[in-house]
């Protein structure tokens, strides 16, 4: 998933600062926290994190310095692939962003706990506990953004928050009204066996959505719920709408297949197996239905 900043807010929010509360030092006396503000505006986030350290080792408890060096550090980590380096980024940026919380008055406190929260969960699963809490937390302070429900959803899912992640992307198909979390939502109720309100939605996603990978991806989910639900004539029309979308669809393939399983045909299902492992010599579903009929 794309990871972004409205840095904007975030900007705004820092220059409200400088301009409108007395720092712990006279801002006359050193152009620093003006520089980092620039810098951050110019995404410059190795040069943020600089200019910050630097200023921290004479004023450790500026909440300017702090925060900017935080939220620095966690883009720093997103720009890293894996490894070392991204997770001390990511260590480093909640360590900031804590100490930062611990000041009195602190101003940036919504995009604090919103930055917080993306860093933990990009932690790892351990930390997801914590991530949802500063997230919870971002939100009742009026941080109202995409990508902080499908944080919320996705770490709620990992932690057996069923009902959560429900409510999660309800919440996000109402902000931003993506066909993608419509299909993601449609998942989770087929596996709750939520047939009519997960059929809906990918209709929807069918009827309304030009992109065709989203389409398939709707066609394709749409179909397993029809086999759960033994609709097989319906699923087996879905999947072949799927093959008009995309002739090459391993997943397609697999789901004819299925549904001829179904209906008591092995002979016709393992042709459609076989096609599936021939446009996809790794699917591995087929792969094991062959072994086993």
């Amino acid at each position: 998933m794309a990871v972004t900043l409205v840095s904007g807010v975030i900007v705004a929010g820092v220059f409200l600062l400088v301009r409108f509360r007395t720092p712990i030092f006279a801002i006359g006396q050193t152009e620093r926290p003006q520089t980092a503000i620039e810098l951050w505006h110019e995404q410059a986030y190795a040069d943020v994190m600089a200019v910050t350290t630097d200023q921290l080792s004479e004023y450790p408890l500026d909440p300017t310095a702090l925060s900017l060096r935080g939220f620095s550090r966690f883009y720093l980590a997103m720009e890293e692939v894996e490894g070392e380096r991204r997770d001390q980024y990511l260590e480093d940026a909640v360590r900031d962003l804590r100490r930062v919380l611990l000041l009195p008055e602190v101003e940036l406190s919504p995009e604090i706990h919103y930055i917080l929260g993306k860093a933990s969960f990009q932690r790892g699963e351990f930390f997801y506990d914590t991530a949802i809490d500063a997230l919870e937390r971002a939100r009742a302070l009026g941080v109202e953004r995409l990508d902080l429900l499908e944080y919320l959803a996705l770490a709620s899912r990992d932690v057996g928050r069923t009902d959560a992640v429900v409510e999660y992307f309800r919440e996000a198909i109402n902000l931003g009204d993506e066909s993608v979390h419509r299909i993601a939502l449609a998942e989770l109720l087929i596996r709750e066996r939520r047939y009519d309100e997960a059929d809906r939605l990918l209709r929807t996603v069918v009827s309304e959505t030009d992109d065709p990978t989203l389409v398939q991806d709707a066609l394709l989910s749409l179909g397993e719920s029809l086999r759960a639900q033994n609709r097989h004539r319906e699923a087996l029309r879905v999947y072949e709408e799927t093959l008009e979308v995309n002739e090459s669809s391993a997943e397609a393939h697999y789901g004819i297949g299925e549904v001829y399983l179904a209906q008591g045909e092995p002979d016709r299902a393992r042709f459609e197996w076989r096609e599936a492992v021939r446009l996809n010599p790794n699917h591995i579903e087929s792969l094991q239905r062959l072994q086993e009929y």
